[in-house]
């Protein structure tokens, strides 16, 4: 019998099915502990193991052992979430409610871990394209005196809100006061800004005040702004708080003493990295680079094993980066 024209199109697919999978494995880090701890088993071991599993593929293959749901050893066991859905089910047509629920020693699922909860020494726990991000809202736009931050483009298909202004009001700080309590400790943003004397970048309400500033009196986070700043050149910036912050009562692009305060940023914030605590420097360059290739800035390289420490640390990278082993 001869093969149809459509299944030889399934080789290569398949095989290229099969080779996208093992980049995105590695990539992801998935299934690695298991790889490196069979290496590190010594011959016997293997050898046992290798038994082992051929065994119990032989017994599972009987019959007898086939999973029929109808109770054999290896039908699954009930959640207790299940057992409570179970209980409120109505009863089976032969009125015999108690077959539909689970047995009382079932053990309870365990509880999920929270969504912020760091699994290294640092993690990133927020990450933000303002123009587009739809917890973004202006701190107090719709108060006489201040307007709306225009989006501006500044790749194709990509825009980052503005501070500039055009018109007459003072374009107004944005903040994201409706998400969820989230601390930040370090910020890595990709912004541009003039050369404006105290042009506020982030403002937490007199705490955390980050301005470029020329003054001799300057706070060491104001200086660390002011030394990386370059005038009318897109570039990241790395902001380190002295104490962790709460994200809600963080304001971008100006300052929280309003409307005196009347000094914003003057340019543009194009995305916003946020960590719960300090991260290395692997990870710092990680996300610079991440941050210049998606706004065509250029600069900041970045190896595979720092692109890599950077997506460990939790940084969404879209299509910027493809597969990054593949790159190596």
């Amino acid at each position: 019998m001869g093969v149809s024209p459509y299944g030889w199109w399934l080789l290569p697919i398949g095989i290229l099915w099969a080779a996208w999978l093992i980049v995105l494995c590695r990539e992801h880090g998935w299934f690695c502990g298991e790889n490196r701890g069979l290496r590190s088993m010594g011959p016997l071991t293997s050898v046992v193991m290798a038994v082992l599993c051929a065994h119990c593929t032989l017994k599972a293959q009987k019959p007898g052992n086939a999973n029929t749901g109808g109770g054999g050893t290896n039908a699954p066991q009930m959640t207790a979430t299940q057992q409570n859905v179970g209980s409120a089910a109505p009863s089976s047509a032969n009125g015999d409610a108690g077959q539909q629920a689970a047995p009382p020693q079932a053990r309870a699922a365990p509880q999920a871990s929270p969504l912020n909860a760091p699994a290294g020494p640092s993690r990133i726990v927020f990450q933000s394209t303002p123009a587009y991000d739809t917890r973004t809202t202006t701190a107090f736009g719709a108060e006489p005196g201040w307007g709306v931050p225009a989006a501006v483009p500044v790749t194709p298909k990509l825009n980052a809100v503005s501070f500039g202004g055009g018109g007459t009001n003072t374009p107004s700080p944005v903040c994201f006061a409706d998400t969820e309590t989230v601390t930040v400790q370090t910020l890595i943003l990709a912004t541009r800004g003039d050369s404006a004397d105290l042009a506020t970048l982030i403002d937490a309400a007199g705490t955390a005040r980050l301005r470029v500033s020329q003054e001799a009196e300057m706070s060491g986070a104001e200086r660390s702004l002011t030394e990386q700043f370059q005038p009318g050149r897109w570039l990241t910036v790395e902001i380190d708080f002295e104490t962790p912050e709460e994200l809600p009562g963080l304001f971008f692009g100006g300052s929280a003493g309003r409307p005196e305060w009347s000094r914003n940023w003057r340019g543009e914030i194009a995305e916003i990295v946020g960590f719960g605590t300090p991260p290395d420097a692997d990870v710092r360059a990680g996300v610079a680079n991440y941050l210049a290739a998606r706004w065509g800035f250029g600069g900041h390289p970045a190896t595979p094993e720092q692109r890599q420490a950077a997506i460990s640390a939790g940084l969404h990278y879209g299509l910027v980066w493809g597969s990054v082993f593949i790159l190596k």
